[in-house]
């Protein structure tokens, strides 16, 4: 009976597509399981591109940060801490009024252009006889047609 399969030739192949199928199965959970970790981790962002922008908090906070740190004796050993970012009003007659006039990116740019984000928060960095000191500050950043254009920092007290 050659070329014919008989019903027992037939249940030999049964438990090696179940193996197959096993294996698959195994191999889609295992692959789901990786992409579930790498969402949870942050590894994976769904819903943003890789070359998304940054929003104009993230920018301004990313920017005072730098610029805080750069006012301290020991920017290595600085931390920054209870950072706030919030929307503000352009004070042209007040504390703004230094950054509109001296500063060149401002200067002359019509007050309905600009935009100002205030960046608050707490420097803990060493001071010069090794003991902490924790300043609060107030950074403003200020954004021309919604570029982030300058930032003046501002402590409680003198760096």
């Amino acid at each position: 009976m050659a070329g014919r399969q008989t019903m027992s030739d037939h249940d030999d192949d049964q438990p090696a597509k179940r193996r197959s199928l096993v294996l698959i199965a195994a191999l889609i959970a295992l692959g789901a399981a990786g992409v579930a970790i790498a969402v949870a981790t942050g590894a994976l962002r769904l819903g943003k591109s890789a070359d998304s922008s940054p929003s104009p908090g993230e920018l301004a906070q990313r920017r005072c940060q730098s610029a805080v740190l750069t006012r301290l004796l020991s920017p290595d050993k600085a931390t920054i801490s209870d950072i706030r970012t919030e929307r503000s009003t352009l004070e042209s007659d007040g504390r703004d009024y230094s950054s509109l006039m001296t500063s060149e990116p401002l200067e002359g740019v019509d007050a309905a252009r600009i935009k100002v984000l205030n960046v608050s928060g707490t420097a803990n960095a060493p001071s010069e006889v090794g003991s902490m000191i924790n300043d609060r500050f107030d950074c403003r950043a200020y954004f021309v047609d919604g570029t982030l254009v300058h930032t003046l920092v501002v402590f409680d007290h003198a760096h």
